[in-house]
């Protein structure tokens, strides 16, 4: 993912891949300690810990904290039993006997924590710290799992002893660590998983949307899979499809993700082909279009290794196989097509910090593009 889309503040708080997120719930679920967790929306935090909590052959209770009022978390007077009574004893919600009665354990997970009316945060004080309500005892509850968004994203700071009572982190959830979810869970449509492995800044948009009502999140590609799925099923157009697309991830997306859609099915057993350094006869019978796409997913699947070499091992710089795969299959490709492919998937910068430059396989083919570059 881009710096861009990642720039955020860390708010003092540590923050945790979606791997390290499910260890560190699982160890709060087992030690019985509270944990708050911050993420941008739709990247998965709450899915992560409903599947968590199931492991560890726990009932979860679910509540939308945005959605709670007082008598929600401390229970309502029993007003029509205290005529000539000195004492008003309370009716709490039915989620209530779950943590009260029986043997099994419970984790409370309160999603929606930012958004929560502030007449609720006394209640949860007492329920977090003490596992009580109002004195009673809550026996089966293990713990309390909170979930938030940033501020930018509508969010606002629980309040602070709340905060106190809990563990509190950010979670970052990876381009590679989605497509690991992805092939797992088998929710998504091969074209949105091809597409994000080979434009992983495509996965979601940027924190600060501003006055964007659009944008892209994990959340918006699993509903665009939905709807693939379910539109090819129903044959519908492609063009309605596309417009769909829009709808959820916004504009901006769905165009990259048009032409890619597009071509998908038929450009793709190619490239594999091209990939493996074998060769491709259909590429040479594709019309211009479709070799300028396929182009672009080569190198952006370069680009994709490149960037995973330059995070491992900065230092010493092992560039991957297919490297020079790509150069072979490039030097006899239009020196235009060549141009537009390099320049806008792998970039001079990347190819720098990789040193494509010093590979000599690559080195015709940056001079030729340097040349070109210069004329015009």
């Amino acid at each position: 993912m881009s710096k861009a889309k990642q720039a955020h503040s860390d708010f003092n708080l540590t923050t945790l891949t979606s791997r390290q997120t499910e260890d560190v719930v699982r160890a709060a679920i087992e030690s019985g300690s509270n944990i708050y967790l911050m993420a941008r929306r739709g990247s998965g935090k709450t899915i992560i810990m409903k599947e968590v909590i199931k492991s560890m052959k726990c009932k979860e209770i679910y509540l939308n904290a945005s959605t709670l009022e007082r008598t929600d978390c401390s229970g309502f007077p029993k007003i029509m039993d205290s005529k000539d009574k000195d004492f008003i004893s309370f009716l709490l919600p039915e989620y209530f006997k779950y943590l009260i009665q029986g043997d099994v354990p419970c984790v409370l997970l309160l999603d929606e924590v930012d958004k929560a009316s502030s007449d609720i945060f006394a209640s949860l004080l007492e329920l977090t710290q003490f596992h009580t309500v109002n004195g009673r005892a809550l026996p089966n509850l293990k713990c309390v799992l909170m979930t938030g968004n940033f501020q930018a994203e509508g969010g606002a700071r629980p309040a602070l002893p709340l905060l106190d009572r809990a563990e509190k982190y950010i979670m970052n959830t990876t381009t590679t660590q989605w497509l690991d979810w992805a092939a797992r869970s088998g929710k998504i449509h091969p074209s949105v998983t091809a597409f994000i492995s080979d434009h992983p800044d495509e996965l979601m948009g940027e924190v600060e949307a501003g006055e964007l009502y659009g944008d892209a999140s994990p959340r918006g590609w699993e509903n665009t899979s939905k709807i693939l799925n379910f539109g090819e099923e129903k044959k519908w157009p492609v063009d309605l499809l596309i417009t769909k697309v829009a709808g959820c991830v916004g504009r901006s997306a769905s165009l990259k993700f048009d032409s890619y859609f597009k071509h998908y099915q038929v450009l793709l057993p190619e490239i594999e082909k091209i990939m493996k350094g074998q060769e491709s006869k259909a590429f040479e019978a594709f019309e211009p279009g479709k070799k300028i796409v396929c182009c672009m997913i080569i190198c952006s699947r370069l680009s994709r290794a490149l960037d995973e070499m330059l995070e491992k091992n900065e230092k010493k710089k092992e560039l991957p196989a297919i490297t020079k795969v790509v150069a072979r299959f490039l030097k006899n490709v239009d020196p235009e097509m060549t141009l537009i492919a390099v320049r806008s998937q792998i970039g001079l910068q990347r190819t720098v910090q990789a040193g494509l430059d010093e590979v000599p396989e690559w080195e015709d083919i940056i001079n030729d593009i340097s040349n070109k570059l210069n004329i015009a």
